[in-house]
């Protein structure tokens, strides 16, 4: 809205002088409030901008517990099974450190060599590896 000074000049017979600075008070404080709403509505652009971002880092941030999640559910699981073969592993040993005391029992006592008992010689392995008669 362009005011002349004809236009002016008419607005002062109407309303007076008090009534012209009240116009010019309006006038310029719509210009500021042109002004506010072009910047609410850059702000506002520039919020939505950042929700969308914020959204899509929490979107990223979701699937990256949820893959993490499943990573440790696999890595619990990986260790009952290593549990289960260690346990495995522990009877074996066992069951071979057994039957190797008792093959060397039976070699410390030479029941089992033929050789021998037609001979009816009694040998004996001692621990430092000396033999008797």
């Amino acid at each position: 809205m362009d005011i002349t000074l004809t236009g002016m000049i008419e607005i002062l017979k109407q309303i007076g002088p008090l009534g012209l600075v009240i116009f010019f008070w309006w006038y310029d404080n719509r210009r500021i409030w042109i002004v506010f709403d072009e910047h609410k509505k850059e702000l506002d652009a520039q919020r939505a901008q950042f929700n969308a971002a914020i959204t899509g880092i929490l979107k990223q941030y979701q699937q990256d517990m949820l893959e993490q999640r499943e990573m440790y559910r696999a890595n619990a699981s990986l260790c009952r099974d290593f549990a289960s073969v260690t346990q495995d592993l522990r009877s074996i040993v066992t069951l071979n450190i057994q039957k190797m005391t008792e093959v060397g029992d039976a070699v410390r006592q030479n029941q089992f060599c033929p050789q021998m008992r037609i001979d009816k010689k009694i040998v004996q392995i001692g621990k430092q590896g000396e033999t008797g008669q």
